[in-house]
C-alpha cells in the first residue's frame, strides 16, 4: 500500500510503501488534517499540517446515518449497529486488520468521541471486505481544516 504524508506547509512530502502482512481485511492510514485546504483536499497555506495519526479505531457493521445518535459536526454520540472488532493505527497512521468478508463501516475515537464520514448513499466510512483480498482506505481527521 502506498500513502503519501507531508508535515507543515506540504513540506517534506514523501510516499512510504507500507508492507500488507495479511491476506484479507482492511488496511490503511490515518491522516489528521488541520489548516486551510484547497478544493481538492492540497493544502493552501504554509500553516497547514498533514501527518499521520495513531488512534482507536472501531469497526462496526455497515452503519448508515440513521442507526446514530448525532454529535456536533462530524462527531457521533452513539452507534446503534453491531460492533464486530477493533484496531489502533501505529504512530505513523498505518494500520491493517484480518476481517471475514462482509460491509463494515470505521468510526475513530478522537479525543473520547467517534468520529467518521458518510459517503454519498448516507454510509459511515464503508468498507467492503471480499474473500481473499484487503480493501485498503485512507481516512482523514479533518474537523481543523478550513476549506
Amino acid at each position: 500500500m502506498a500513502c503519501s504524508s507531508s508535515k507543515k506547509g506540504g513540506q517534506g512530502a514523501r510516499e512510504k510503501v507500507i508492507p500488507i502482512s495479511i491476506s484479507q481485511g482492511i488496511a490503511g492510514s490515518i491522516i489528521f488534517k488541520q489548516g486551510e485546504f484547497d478544493a481538492s483536499g492540497k493544502l493552501s497555506s504554509e500553516e497547514g499540517v498533514l501527518y499521520g495519526v495513531q488512534r482507536k479505531i472501531y469497526i462496526y457493521a455497515r452503519t448508515n446515518i440513521r442507526a446514530v445518535d448525532l454529535g456536533e459536526s462530524d462527531f457521533i454520540h452513539h452507534v446503534h449497529e453491531q460492533l464486530v472488532d477493533s484496531m489502533e493505527s501505529n504512530p505513523d497512521g498505518y494500520f491493517q486488520k484480518e476481517m471475514e468478508p462482509g460491509n463494515y463501516s470505521l468510526f475513530i475515537l478522537e479525543n473520547n468521541r467517534l468520529y467518521s464520514k458518510v459517503d454519498e448513499k448516507g454510509f459511515y466510512f464503508p468498507v467492503p471486505v471480499n474473500k481473499d483480498s484487503v480493501s485498503t482506505v485512507k481516512l482523514e481527521i479533518d474537523y481543523k481544516a478550513v476549506y
